[in-house]
């Protein structure tokens, strides 16, 4: 007896809807797609399609259709879905289906150039770029030849694997096959070196690509104008912000918010309040990131009133403050001496969220220890530790350099002691810190005790410490250890 089709299975539950769509439908397009397309759509996208039921469906299509777009159809749609608890991994799925479309299909219904280009695809999802190469091998066989398509693809793949010299070579070689690359490609290109800090390379492709008439879009402008923003070459970058609104393309968020942030951390905040303001005239709303980069471009000024500003312009805007936004300004806060209003900020986290992470106790932390504030430091770590949050070295660091700042070296001894216990490694700044109070105090021998403590352990010294160990014996008359250290 022969299994009856799952695509007859489902029918009866969708007849009524059939019937509709086929009255309003062409009906050349109901009649080129088999009844099991439409069953293999909907329970992929209700998160219902299994690996068996898939393939009997699959199957079906293969046996119905006289053209590839079917099939094809479906393995670009699989490929994409997001995972679910009937299928954990659809390009690993895809590539399957298509080994047996590969097998099963007719003639008329083989895979094609677009077949095979899903097919990269699927290995660029599955971080496997050396496979998506090794398709070309079968390009070239079936007679189908290379295309920009698979091209691009596999380039971007490699780039994202981190293997730029492969893809940066195969971008090269393709124009050598005589393929010109398209926008997609080379905004993959440029994207891909900008990320790496090829920034001479992408500048370069950037404007070769405009040579060669290609006109570049809003990710090409936004990919090297963010380069161009990390790398310091912030005349680069705003000329190219500026171009590109010439050329009458929009900026987006993305672009806006880098340009803004490249502009704050190079000092210049009046340029950079006059691109947030284009930004709100333009209709485009900044977000979290933009105005966490104002925040932090003022606050590193000493800006505190313009920081104070832009965190309640944000609030304004109806933008809940993230964590990073709320550490900024508790930190502007406290360099200024403002701790209490810091501390408000941190108690309106606590209850209303977001939920303070370790960084942003470490802010409280040290404005609290600065000062010499113990008491309030100790009741902020306890808040800490009861809410689950557990403190890092550098918390531990904190109190460690508070006490021995003030001469306090037994009870910088116990926390450092302390973190030890609790399975928390001191880091190179927790033994200066010790090491550096311990020179100060003419105790060259307990500074070296540490020192060959952290050798020990593994942990290297830095130049901060030898110059500390240098300083310590000269200045406390053992010049000859001075000279060997």
């Amino acid at each position: 007896m022969s299994r009856r089709r799952l695509s007859s299975i489902f029918a009866s539950s969708s007849s009524s809807a059939s019937s509709t769509a086929s009255t309003s439908a062409p009906a050349k397009l109901v009649c080129a797609l088999p009844p099991a397309y439409a069953v293999f759509k909907e329970r992929l996208l209700s998160g219902t399609l299994g690996p068996d039921d898939a393939c009997h469906l699959f199957d079906e299509v293969l046996l119905d259709c006289d053209l590839a777009k079917a099939p094809n159809q479906l393995l670009s749609a699989l490929a994409r879905a997001p995972p679910s608890v009937a299928s954990s991994d659809g390009p690993a799925f895809a590539i399957e289906l298509f080994k047996r479309m590969d097998r099963c299909a007719s003639p008329q219904a083989a895979p094609n150039g677009y077949t095979y280009n899903i097919l990269i695809d699927c290995y660029r999802r599955a971080h496997r770029p050396d496979l998506g190469l090794a398709i070309f091998g079968r390009l070239l066989k079936t007679g189908l030849g290379l295309n920009v398509v698979a091209y691009s693809t596999v380039i971007d793949s490699f780039f994202k694997e981190g293997e730029v010299d492969k893809a940066y070579a195969l971008f090269r070689e393709m124009k050598k096959q005589g393929i010109s690359p398209n926008v997609v490609t080379y905004t993959s290109t440029i994207d891909g070196l900008c990320k790496s800090k090829e920034m001479d390379k992408a500048y370069d492709l950037f404007h070769e690509m405009k040579k060669q008439g290609i006109s570049p879009d809003v990710v090409t402008y936004t990919s090297i104008i963010d380069g161009l923003c990390k790398s310091k070459a912030m005349d680069k970058a705003y000329d190219l912000f500026r171009e590109m609104k010439k050329q009458g393309i929009t900026p987006d968020v993305v672009t806006y918010t880098s340009t803004i942030d490249g502009l704050c951390k190079s000092k210049e905040m009046d340029k950079a309040e006059k691109v947030l303001q284009q930004m709100l005239d333009a209709g485009v709303q900044p977000d979290n990131i933009t105005y966490n980069s104002l925040i932090n471009g003022y606050s590193s000024l000493g800006m505190w009133k313009e920081s104070v500003r832009m965190f309640k312009d944000m609030s304004n805007c109806g933008l809940t403050p993230c964590v990073i936004s709320c550490n900024s300004f508790m930190h502007a806060l406290c360099k200024r001496g403002r701790i209490q209003e810091a501390k408000d900020i941190f108690d309106s986290m606590v209850k209303n969220g977001p939920k303070p992470d370790v960084n942003c106790y470490s802010v409280l932390l040290h404005g609290y220890a600065t000062q010499g504030c113990f008491a309030d430091a100790g009741n902020i770590f306890d808040l800490m530790v009861s809410n689950g949050v557990a403190p890092d070295h550098h918390v531990f660091t904190i109190f460690i350099d508070a006490f021995a700042r003030r001469g306090m070296m037994d009870k910088a001894i116990l926390i450092f002691e302390d973190m030890r216990k609790k399975g928390v490694n001191p880091d190179v700044c927790t033994y200066s810190t010790l090491i550096s109070a311990y020179c100060r105090m003419g105790r060259l021998g307990d500074a070296l005790e540490k020192f060959n403590h952290m050798v020990d352990v593994g942990v290297p010294p830095d130049s901060p410490v030898y110059s500390c160990l240098i300083q310590g014996h000269c200045i406390h008359g053992d010049l000859v250890k001075a000279d060997r250290t």
